[in-house]
């Protein structure tokens, strides 16, 4: 038996437009997370991160493509076991003032997913409430504010105490960082990992920022225009990038260390409508290694390593590491 703990296999979803025009903001999803690791999602705007995300929590169903929770198909639950399920998938979103009820106190929005599931005494879920504050770094006299009158990295701490409210297996972290400053979203990340640490999370991050990732993913899975193009570790991924896609991503931001001298090279080209990608590799009009094949055919993913996966006509029928083959 697999201990996957969340698969998508071929995930996809269109939006129509008005005009009748299709959007495809996934195509063909496979990933899975496993327990206790930190999987970052990586690519830039519009690339389908966030829709991906929302298909993981079931807030939208897949057109095409299957969903798994520890090898149960819940692709298909509505009703009652949609609402169960929930608890053990949560979600931080990227906007932490937009994300909390305005009427609402403190204690009130972190008090309410415990009513709705534990359904506690009112003793005890000020008591639970308390806990929670006090797990994410708050003090226990912001119980009776109201979040709009928090900082923006006080608000997603809030955030994130209300997602582990359930004591979730899974948590999502959408943007999480990307409304926060440098500091705040250092304090949110090392936060992250302690909680992970002493609750066994297993934590999906989703950031534009590749260095940030990068410092605390165990993988990354490289996103663009709603196709899963390279995944690999997160751990020497500066030397280990093999999709040109991942590596241009790499050469556009400053390094970890902050090497000042090192030339940034922007990514040339814009990326292609989602109402009209390109037939075959859908980076091959801003490639530059661009061969023939790749404006005919879609590449398959293919495994360089055990750990290792890329979606590339550059390694079509190079031969697969020997340890992967016994496996």
């Amino acid at each position: 038996m697999s201990d996957c703990l969340l698969e998508g296999r071929g995930l996809t979803r269109r939006y129509r437009r008005e005009d009748g025009r299709v959007l495809t903001a996934c195509r063909e999803v496979d990933l899975r997370m496993f327990p206790g690791e930190t999987l970052g999602i990586v690519g830039e705007s519009g690339c389908g991160k966030s829709t991906l995300m929302r298909l993981l929590a079931r807030l939208e169903r897949p057109d095409e493509g299957r969903l798994l929770f520890k090898g149960e198909d819940i692709t298909d639950l509505r009703g009652e076991a949609l609402r169960r399920h929930r608890r053990h998938i949560q979600m931080i979103f990227q906007d932490p003032a937009a994300a909390f009820f305005p009427r609402m106190k403190v204690w009130e929005a972190l008090a309410e997913p415990l009513r709705n599931f534990e359904k506690l005494p009112s003793a005890q879920l000020r008591q639970r409430v308390d806990e929670l504050l006090d797990l994410v770094g708050l003090p226990a006299d912001f119980a009776d504010r109201y979040p709009h009158s928090m900082s923006g990295g006080q608000r997603q701490r809030l955030g994130l105490a209300r997602a582990l409210a359930l004591h979730p297996e899974v948590l999502l972290c959408d943007e999480a960082t990307a409304a926060l400053d440098v500091s705040s979203q250092q304090q949110l990340v090392e936060l992250l990992v302690e909680l992970q640490r002493r609750e066994g999370l297993s934590i999906l991050f989703v950031c534009h920022d590749l260095a940030l990732v990068q410092s605390l993913s165990h993988r990354i899975m490289v996103m663009y225009l709603g196709t899963v193009l390279e995944v690999l570790p997160g751990a020497g991924i500066t030397g280990r990038a093999a999709h040109p896609y991942t590596k241009a991503l790499l050469g556009s931001v400053f390094s970890i260390s902050m090497d000042f001298s090192r030339p940034i090279e922007p990514l040339q080209g814009e990326v292609p409508s989602p109402l009209d990608i390109p037939r075959g590799c859908p980076f091959h009009t801003r490639c530059p290694h661009c061969m023939a094949v790749c404006r005919d055919s879609r590449p398959a993913m293919r495994q360089l390593s055990p750990d290792h996966q890329v979606a590339c006509h550059l390694f079509e029928g190079q031969a697969v590491q020997p340890e992967e083959e016994s496996q």
